[in-house]
C-alpha cells in the first residue's frame, strides 16, 4: 500500500490519477466528496471514460442526491447522466437486468415483519430454545427476527453459514431453519427484502452474466465507504472488473453498525488490494482549531481504530461551550433563545443552525415547543405524514365505516374507536359542527346504538357523501388503498371548501403527498387496502417517503437526531440533553437475538461489547461536533427532582476540557437587551411576577407593561427588525397604470406596492417565462397570416415557430428547457386543434391601447383583435391551468379596459380570455359582460384613486401562501413584530 498525505494545493495531481485501487481517507470537512466530484469531472473532461461508463455509489438517497447535484453543477446536466445511485438502487437494476427485465419488488420493513411473523406462526416450538417458545407469535419477536435475517443477508451468510454459527450459540438454534423457510417463501411470493436484494446482486456479479453487466463501468467511485455493509463492499469490489475503484471514507465517522455497517471494510480494502494507493486529505475547510481539538478530546480515551492522522484545522475562529441546567425546560428555553439571537442579531440563516439530540424520545418535544413559541421555523418531531390531520381524516372515515355499525354486531371496543373518530370528523373542519350539535348526534347514537350512517341520515341532512362512505366500508376494505382514497375524496361533499381555503395550504400539500405514497404502495402491493395501510402505520413507522414534502417548504432550523445530521454542515450546532444513560447510550444489547455477534470482530465478552459501543458513541459525538463551522454548544440537565440519576455526559465534560461535571454550570450571562418585542415583554412579566425582584423594578415592569413609553418600546430598537424607510410617497408626480397592475393591486395593495412599485422580491418565475414564450410564439405564428383572410395559422407551422422561439428559453438547464417545451407543444396543439372562433379573422396582434382614467394614463397590450361580421372581438391568451370564473370574467378590469379603449375605434362585440391549458377537452373561454362596461369603468376610476392615494393596506387571501413578504406583513401574526405602523 502506498500512502500519501496531500494538501489542497496538491489535489490536481491526485485527482487526475484515477486508475487502479485507491482509498481517499478524509477527516471532517476536508472535502472528500468534493475530491470525488472533481475526479469524476476529470475522467469525463479528459475522455478517460464516457458518462455511462462511470458509476458513483453512496450510502443514502440524500447523499447520492447531493453527489448528483454537485457533479451536474461541474459537468452540466447535458448528455447522458452520470450513474449516481445508492447500493440498493443499483442492486435492484442489476437483479432486474439479470432476470430478463422482471423487476423484483422489495418488502418494506413492516411488510418483511409480517412475512416473518407468518413464517414464525408455522414453526415447531420444539425447534427453538425454551426461552423463545412462548413468544414465537408475538409482534416484537417477529421484528427481532426480521432484523436478524436482514443482517445475515447483508453479511452474505446463507442458512448453512448461519447453521455453523448457531452450533456455537444455543439461543440461535431455531434461526437457520427459519431463515431457509423464509427465503423459500420469498421465492414463492416473488418478493425480496433489501438484505436479500444485496446478496442476490452479489451472487449475480460473481457469475459470467453479472461480470458482463459490470464490465460496462470503467470507473467505480464509492463515497462514505465506512458506512458500507459487507455485501455493499463486495458489490463495489465486483463492479470494478476493470480495476479502477476509488473509495472514500473517514473511520472516525463510522456510526451505523446497528444498520450492518462494517468498519473493518476500510482495513480489508487495503488487505485485499495490496497495491492500493491511500490518499489522506490533511486540511479541513470547515472545522476550526477549537472545535477540532474539543472533538478529539471526546474520542481520545477510546483508542479508536482507523485514525487518518492529524488534520490541519480551518483557519477561521470557532468555539465550544458546555452548560448544565437544573431543569429541562430551562435548557430548552435557553437553546431557543440562543437560536433566536443567532437569527436576529448574527444574521445566520435558519438552515445553518442545528439542534441535535441522541434520541427522539428525550427533550425533542420540549425543544420544539420552545422554538415554536418564538415562531422559529423548524422540523417538528413526530411529523409523520400519516399523523397530519388532513390524512388522519381519512383514517377516521375508514374507522367509522368499518366499526360504526350497530351493537352487538360491533364489539364495544371497536364501537368506542368509531365514536371517537366520528366526533373528530363532526368537530373538524370538514363538517364544522358546533359542540352542542355534536353532542346531540352522539346522544342519538347512544340511545339506540343505531349505525352512524343511520344517525347522520336521520339527524344531519345534507351530508349525503359522508353517509354514503360510512354506510358501506367496501371502499376501505376491498379496494387498493389508492383507489379507496380517491373514492372517498370524490364522494365527500365538503372537501371543496377545504381545498380552496387559503389557510389550508399545508393540508393540500399533505393530501398531495399522501396520494403519492398510496400510489406507490399500490404499485408495490395491490392487496393492501386503505384500512390495512392505516393498521400497518400503527404497527411500525410504515410511512413511505413522500415524493413531495407536506410541510411548508421554507428555510428551517434542523431539529433532529445526531445520526440524521450525518453528512450535513452548519454554522452552529447545539448538542442537547447530553446526560449519561442517553448519550452515550451503553445498553448491553439493543436486540434480544444479538445480531451484532454475526460480525467476526464482535464477541460476547461484556468488556469487549462495552468498549465497542462506547467507541461507536464516541464516533457519533465526534461526527456531530464536526458538523459545525463556528460554534458547538453542549447542554445537559443535572439531576433534579424530575431527573432521577441523570448527570452530565462524560462527552460533555471532555468537550468542555474540564476535570469533572462539578466544574460546569448554567450560562453566566449578564442581562442582555431583549432581541424581540416578545422577549422584552417576557422579561418584564417575569420581573413583575418574581417576588425576589426588587419592588422598584417590579413597579417599573408593571408601568412599562401597562403603558409602554414610545421611545423605549420603539420596535426599531430591537435586533432583527429592519429600520423603517422614509415616509415619503413612492409614486411621484407622474405614473402609469395598466390592467395587470390594477389586478395586482386588487389582489393585495401592499404586495403590489412592494413588487410592482418598489421592485422588491423576486418577480421572475418559470411560469411567467413560459407564458411569455407562448405569447411570443403565438404572435409570430399569427402574424404570418395577417391579411390573408384565414382564421389562424396551421398547427404544424405554429409548432415550428414555437421550436424557433424556444431557442431563447432560459429555464436553467437544457433538460428543463426541453421539459417546458413539451408543455408548450401541448398548449399550442390543443389551441389550434380546438380553435375557439373559426368565424373571426385576425386584424391586429399585440395592439397597444391607451386611455386616461381619472387623470391617470392607462396602457395595455391586447394579444389579439379579430374582425367578425358583427364587429370586433378582443382575445387575451392565458397560460394558467385554471380559468377564472365566468362571474369574475364578466367584470374583469383587463377585458373591460381593452373593450373601453377599442370601442373608441369600432364596435366591440366580445372581449374574452382563452385558456388552452385547463383540463377541459376544448379551450376554456371566459367572456366579459359588455353591459357592465360603465360599472367596470367606475371601478377602474376607484382603483386609480386608491393607488394615487397610496393606500397600501394588505389583503388576506390564498395568494398569501406564496407571498415573499408574509414575514413582514401586519396582516399575519408572524409579520406583525416586524411591521412599523
Amino acid at each position: 500500500m502506498i500512502e500519501e498525505r496531500i494538501s489542497p494545493d496538491e489535489w490536481p495531481s491526485a485527482v487526475s490519477s484515477p486508475n487502479g485501487y485507491q482509498m481517499v481517507v478524509a477527516g471532517p470537512g476536508t472535502g472528500k466528496t468534493e475530491f470525488l466530484v472533481r475526479r469524476v469531472e476529470h475522467i469525463v473532461a479528459n475522455r478517460l471514460a464516457s458518462r455511462d461508463q462511470i458509476v458513483v455509489l453512496s450510502f443514502s438517497r440524500r447523499a447520492s442526491g447531493d453527489l448528483r447535484r454537485r457533479i451536474e453543477a461541474r459537468l452540466g446536466a447535458t448528455g447522458v447522466p452520470i450513474d449516481v445511485t445508492t447500493f440498493h438502487s443499483l442492486a435492484l437494476r442489476l437483479v432486474e437486468a439479470g432476470a430478463d427485465g422482471k423487476r423484483p419488488t422489495p418488502l418494506t420493513t413492516p411488510e418483511q415483519v409480517r412475512v416473518v411473523a407468518r413464517t414464525l406462526a408455522r414453526e415447531d416450538p420444539e425447534d427453538w430454545p425454551v426461552t423463545y417458545r412462548g413468544i414465537l407469535e408475538t409482534p416484537p419477536f417477529a421484528t427481532e427476527v426480521a432484523d436478524f435475517l436482514m443482517r445475515c443477508s447483508e453479511r452474505l451468510l446463507s442458512p448453512d453459514d448461519l447453521s455453523s454459527r448457531a452450533a456455537e450459540r444455543s439461543d440461535w438454534r431455531g434461526l437457520p431453519g427459519l431463515y431457509r423457510r423464509y427465503l423459500d417463501h420469498l421465492s414463492e411470493i416473488d418478493r425480496t427484502d433489501y438484505g436479500v436484494l444485496l446478496a442476490t446482486a452479489v451472487g449475480l456479479l460473481r457469475e459470467a452474466e453479472g461480470r458482463d453487466l459490470a464490465s460496462r463501468y470503467r470507473y467505480v467511485v464509492v463515497d462514505e465507504y465506512q458506512d458500507t455493509s459487507p455485501a455493499q463492499a463486495e458489490i463495489a469490489r465486483l463492479l470494478a472488473v476493470n480495476g479502477n475503484l476509488t473509495v472514500a471514507g473517514d473511520p472516525y465517522q463510522s456510526i451505523y453498525s446497528f444498520r450492518g455497517a462494517e468498519l473493518r471494510n476500510i482495513a480489508d480494502f487495503s488487505r485485499d488490494h495490496p497495491e492500493t494507493r491511500r490518499i489522506v486529505l490533511d486540511t479541513s475547510f470547515r472545522v476550526p482549531t477549537a472545535i477540532l481539538d474539543s472533538a478529539l478530546r471526546v474520542v481520545s480515551s477510546g483508542d479508536l481504530p482507523g485514525a487518518a492522522g492529524p488534520v490541519e484545522p480551518a483557519p477561521h475562529q470557532g468555539r465550544v461551550e458546555a452548560y448544565v441546567f437544573n431543569q429541562e425546560t430551562a435548557e430548552a428555553e435557553w437553546i431557543a433563545g440562543q437560536v433566536e439571537k443567532a437569527l436576529q442579531v448574527d444574521d445566520i440563516k435558519p438552515s445553518e443552525i442545528a439542534v441535535l439530540v441522541r434520541s427522539k424520545k428525550e427533550l425533542l418535544g420540549e425543544l420544539s415547543r420552545a422554538l415554536s413559541r418564538r415562531n422559529i421555523a423548524h422540523d417538528p418531531p413526530d411529523s409523520r405524514l400519516v399523523d397530519h390531520p388532513a390524512v388522519r381524516l381519512f383514517d377516521d372515515l375508514a374507522t367509522v365505516a368499518m366499526s360504526g355499525g350497530d351493537l352487538p354486531s360491533t364489539s364495544p371496543n371497536e364501537a368506542a374507536d368509531a365514536d371517537r373518530a366520528m366526533r373528530r370528523i363532526l368537530l373538524g373542519p370538514l363538517i364544522g359542527a358546533s359542540l352542542g350539535r355534536e353532542r346531540a348526534l352522539v346522544r342519538a347514537r347512544w340511545r339506540s346504538w343505531a349505525p352512524w350512517a343511520d344517525v347522520i341520515r336521520e339527524h344531519a341532512g345534507g351530508l349525503g357523501g359522508l353517509t354514503s362512505l360510512i354506510d358501506d366500508p367496501e371502499w376501505a376494505t376491498n379496494r387498493t388503498a389508492f383507489a379507496g382514497f380517491w373514492h372517498a375524496w370524490s364522494t365527500l361533499d365538503n372537501l371543496e371548501g377545504l381545498v380552496a381555503d387559503p389557510a389550508r395550504a399545508e393540508w393540500r400539500r399533505a393530501w398531495t403527498a399522501f396520494s403519492q405514497v398510496l400510489e406507490r404502495q399500490a404499485q408495490r402491493d395491490a392487496s393492501v387496502t386503505l384500512s390495512r395501510f392505516f393498521e400497518m402505520t400503527e404497527e411500525e413507522d410504515f410511512e413511505a417517503t413522500p415524493l413531495i414534502s407536506h410541510t411548508v417548504p421554507e428555510d428551517r432550523v434542523a431539529l433532529t437526531t445526531l445520526h440524521q445530521a450525518k453528512g450535513l454542515e452548519f454554522d452552529i450546532a447545539f448538542i442537547a440533553n447530553a446526560v449519561e444513560g442517553v448519550f452515550p447510550d451503553l445498553r448491553r444489547s439493543r436486540r434480544m437475538l444479538r445480531p451484532e455477534l454475526l460480525s467476526p470482530e464482535r464477541t460476547a465478552d461484556p468488556g469487549a461489547q462495552h468498549l465497542f459501543q462506547l467507541q461507536e458513541e464516541m464516533r457519533l459525538a465526534y461526527t456531530a461536533m464536526t458538523r459545525a463551522r463556528l460554534r458547538v454548544v453542549w447542554t445537559a440537565t443535572d439531576a433534579g427532582i424530575d431527573q432521577g440519576e441523570n448527570r452530565p455526559s462524560r462527552f460533555l465534560v471532555a468537550a468542555a476540557g474540564t476535570n469533572s461535571a462539578a466544574d460546569l454550570a448554567p450560562p453566566n450571562e449578564p442581562m442582555s437587551d431583549p432581541v424581540t418585542l416578545g422577549e422584552a415583554e417576557t422579561q418584564l412579566r417575569r420581573a413583575l411576577l418574581d417576588p425576589g425582584v426588587d419592588r422598584v423594578k417590579r413597579l417599573i415592569a408593571a408601568t412599562v407593561l401597562g403603558d409602554p413609553p414610545g421611545a423605549w418600546w420603539d420596535p426599531v430598537s430591537f435586533a432583527g427588525v429592519v429600520e423603517s424607510g422614509p415616509d415619503s410617497p413612492i409614486l411621484g408626480d407622474h405614473f402609469r397604470l395598466s390592467p395587470s397592475q390594477a389586478t395586482s393591486y386588487e389582489t393585495c395593495p401592499r404586495r403590489y406596492a412592494l413588487e410592482r412599485r418598489l421592485r422588491l422580491g423576486d418577480a421572475d418565475s418559470p411560469w411567467a417565462h413560459f407564458g411569455s414564450l407562448i405569447h411570443t410564439a403565438l404572435e409570430a405564428a399569427e402574424e404570418e397570416i395577417l391579411g390573408t383572410g384565414r382564421a389562424h395559422a396551421e398547427p404544424q407551422r405554429a409548432l415550428e415557430v414555437l421550436e424557433s422561439v424556444w431557442a431563447e428559453a432560459a429555464f436553467g438547464t437544457p433538460e428543463l428547457n426541453d421539459a417546458w417545451l413539451e408543455k408548450g407543444r401541448e398548449v399550442v396543439t390543443k389551441l389550434y386543434e380546438n380553435w375557439p372562433t373559426p368565424d373571426g379573422i385576425p386584424v391586429a396582434l399585440e395592439t397597444r391601447v391607451d386611455e386616461v382614467i381619472d387623470g391617470v394614463s392607462w396602457m395595455g397590450l391586447i394579444d389579439r383583435v379579430e374582425r367578425t361580421s358583427e364587429g370586433l372581438r378582443i382575445v387575451d391568451y392565458k397560460t394558467s391551468t385554471s380559468a377564472v370564473t365566468q362571474k369574475d370574467a364578466a367584470v374583469s378590469v383587463q377585458l373591460g379596459f381593452y373593450a373601453s379603449a377599442m370601442a373608441q375605434v369600432d364596435e366591440v362585440v366580445s372581449a374574452e380570455f382563452w385558456y388552452p391549458r385547463t383540463s377541459a377537452q376544448s379551450v376554456s373561454r371566459r367572456q366579459f359582460d359588455l353591459d357592465r362596461l360603465d360599472e367596470v369603468r367606475e371601478h377602474m376610476a376607484e382603483t386609480t384613486r386608491a393607488i394615487r392615494a397610496e393606500d397600501w393596506s394588505p389583503k388576506v387571501g390564498r395568494h398569501c401562501d406564496r407571498c415573499a413578504f408574509r414575514l413582514s406583513c401586519p396582516a399575519w401574526p408572524e409579520g406583525r413584530g416586524a411591521f412599523i405602523p
